[in-house]
């Protein structure tokens, strides 16, 4: 393997860079969703029960159970962003709220662009290496008065082909990687939305102003449809 890295030129070192950088974001990304973690309908389950929509003591009651949250959990921080904000009835805690929700998020997309950039790069690199490597195999060929030499063809093209074998190989299990790590971001983005909306319903806050306010008719719905809508989901 290592004959075949050094035989295939000063292109290999670039994609070998890729590489690492690739492999070292996707296994740090891979412990931040990890550790990060939390379901939906769970947290919405070990939310909901002994509270009733509109009593005075609601926040005072999600506060107390904000202390057993996991600290790092996206929803978790989500929702102890939303609580910093439930005394506040100006317009500047729907901001707060949107910001918060936006940061979480952006938190996710980290480096994400970087995975982007070396899958598209890599094959790219790689296909550079073998045109070089073809115009080395032509200029030899031309060196010896364009005689056909199939041992010097057919050596030169499979050495000037690994370049481009080595970029696809770096670039497909990063591609994975990010398609995977973009999936679980857009996931993460609907369950904040949502639980802002259950939030909402659950301590009667109503308003517009951020894309994630409920309308006006759905700070009306009972508690049982809440629970059925957690239980569905």
């Amino acid at each position: 393997m290592f004959d075949l890295f050094v035989r295939g030129g000063w292109v290999m070192y670039p994609l070998l860079a890729f590489s690492i950088a690739a492999l070292g974001i996707i296994l740090e990304r891979g412990l931040y969703f990890f550790t990060s973690r939390q379901r939906l309908d769970l947290f919405l389950t070990n939310l909901g029960p002994g509270l009733r929509k509109g009593d005075a003591g609601i926040i005072r009651e999600l506060r107390a159970k904000a202390a057993g949250w996991n600290r790092r959990g996206y929803l978790s921080q989500m929702a102890a962003a939303y609580l910093e904000t439930a005394d506040d009835e100006s317009g500047a805690a729907e901001e707060k709220i949107f910001a918060a929700g936006s940061e979480i998020i952006r938190e996710g997309e980290k480096r994400l662009a970087v995975l982007a950039s070396v899958a598209h790069l890599s094959p790219l690199c790689g296909l550079f290496g073998t045109v070089l490597g073809m115009i080395e195999v032509f200029r030899k060929l031309e060196s010896i008065g364009g005689r056909a030499d199939v041992s010097l063809l057919s050596g030169g093209i499979w050495v000037a082909l690994l370049t481009t074998a080595f970029g696809l190989l770096v670039a497909i299990p990063t591609l994975i990687a990010h398609h995977y790590f973009s999936g679980i971001v857009t996931g993460r983005s609907e369950d904040i939305q949502f639980l802002v909306s259950r939030l909402n319903v659950l301590t009667g806050r109503t308003g517009g102003g951020t894309p994630w306010e409920l309308a006006p008719g759905d700070s009306t719905q009972s508690e049982a449809d809440l629970y059925e809508t957690i239980s569905a989901s």
